[in-house]
């Protein structure tokens, strides 16, 4: 009966173990890459007079930012791989919701998510 050296073994479950972890994960991902340039950067400016609950919404995700009171900006960084298409979902104490028109955001990006009174009259600009 033949059979392999165990280090032959070793060595051949290491290295497909090893493709499999890399094969599973993103094809962009870059080690020379900053956190900021992983990221898309949101700024939420409250200038309503109640508190709202920003969330983004992308295809597949969806990811709580956090709640804002009236009158008030908060920058937010959310992990972003690739290109893809966001809304901002925002949600007011007390009132009905509202999202935000779809638009092209990827990584290293920078928006503004300006939240009016009547929520409906909220916009992102770029």
């Amino acid at each position: 009966m033949n059979r392999l050296p165990f280090p032959l073994i070793l060595a051949t479950v290491l290295l497909l173990a090893g493709c499999g972890v890399v094969g599973a994960g993103r094809g962009d991902w870059d080690p020379f890459r900053g956190s900021d340039e992983r990221q898309l950067r949101v700024a939420v400016d409250n200038l309503g007079s109640f508190d709202v609950t920003v969330t983004v919404l992308a295809p597949g995700r969806r990811e709580r930012l956090g709640t804002l009171n009236p009158r008030t900006r908060r920058t937010f960084g959310v992990d972003w791989t690739s290109t893809q298409e966001v809304r901002f979902r925002l949600e007011p104490l007390g009132s009905r919701s509202f999202t935000t028109t779809p638009f092209t955001a990827g990584p290293g990006e920078f928006v503004e998510v300006i939240v009016q009174e009547p929520v409906t009259r909220s916009f992102v600009r770029r």
